[in-house]
């Protein structure tokens, strides 16, 4: 079955055509229903071209391949050849070992002890500069093998190893009383705290309604033995001020603010016209290239 494939975002302007691509990095994230990417030019810590196609989200990974050929069909930057391309995948489900004990044989079993194992997984682990964790999940091994392919490329992440590289960037993330970071996306959200500068916790849950997200959070914060009332808590995603995650969380959250756009990049105009925070995720991937 053909689909007529259009993005849900696209910016660009007049430097993209002005600029080598082959010096730029094309930085890609797949989700649930989800592809977008970006165009970085790494000289100039410059962000070029976004496009962000929604799809229907699908239980099966093979619908989601299906759905991204017909965005290849589509989109024919693409096919440009890029100094390099970077793969991030968010799909929930990975786990956190402390770097002093992980070990590469190992990965398989740290991750299904935390999850049940997945048909057709390829389960890879990402080591993070600065931090003292390794990020280990899996993903669909046809659609990855599928993205490898059309790209030439073996450099794959999670999307949550990305945000751990963006969140020490925040001006509040040295925050005493803790700041916990939420961000949203369409069917589900990742949730990470810290207290004074230390990671404390990054795990993902569902939603059906923006009362689960709230549940979670107050939830997950009590049991850390943190206040709710005093703990600052930072929005991210595409989410906006009408959304049923953001109406029942400033509700009941005292000290709720989006999250900052991530600092010490250049953004062409019509980026800066769409908030910083929709696509925190994706910038974020510019940190692991």
């Amino acid at each position: 079955m053909a689909y007529n494939i259009h993005p849900a975002f696209t910016v660009d302007d007049e430097t993209l055509l002005e600029t080598d691509l082959t010096a730029c990095h094309l930085l890609v994230l797949v989700g649930g229903g989800t592809f977008s990417y970006v165009v970085f030019d790494p000289a100039a810590k410059k962000f070029l071209a976004l496009k962000s196609y929604h799809f229907q989200p699908q239980k099966m990974a093979m619908a989601d391949l299906e759905m991204i050929e017909e965005v290849f069909d589509a989109d024919k930057l693409l096919f440009t050849a890029f100094k390099s391309v970077l793969l991030a995948f968010d799909n929930g489900g990975g786990v956190l070992v402390p770097q002093v004990y992980y070990m590469p044989s190992l990965k398989k079993d740290y991750l299904h002890l935390s999850q049940p194992e997945k048909m057709q997984e390829a389960v890879l682990a990402d080591l993070m500069p600065g931090q003292p964790m390794v990020n280990i999940f899996s993903v669909d091994k046809d659609l990855l093998g599928f993205l490898r392919k059309e790209f030439s490329t073996d450099l794959v992440v999670h999307a949550n190893s990305a945000l751990l590289q963006a969140y020490p960037l925040d001006l509040d993330y040295r925050a005493t009383e803790g700041i916990a970071f939420v961000h949203v996306q369409r069917q589900s959200f990742t949730l990470t705290i810290y207290v004074d500068g230390k990671l404390i916790i990054q795990q993902d849950g569902e939603y059906q309604a923006g009362l689960d997200v709230v549940y979670q959070l107050v939830n997950t914060l009590r049991q850390l033995g943190l206040d709710e009332r005093k703990v600052k808590v930072k929005l991210g995603g595409v989410v906006a001020t009408d959304s049923v995650v953001y109406q029942e969380m400033y509700k009941f959250i005292s000290s709720l603010e989006w999250v900052q756009r991530l600092p010490g990049f250049n953004y062409i105009t019509p980026m800066q016209e769409i908030p910083g925070y929709y696509f925190h995720n994706l910038y974020a991937l510019a940190l692991c290239v």
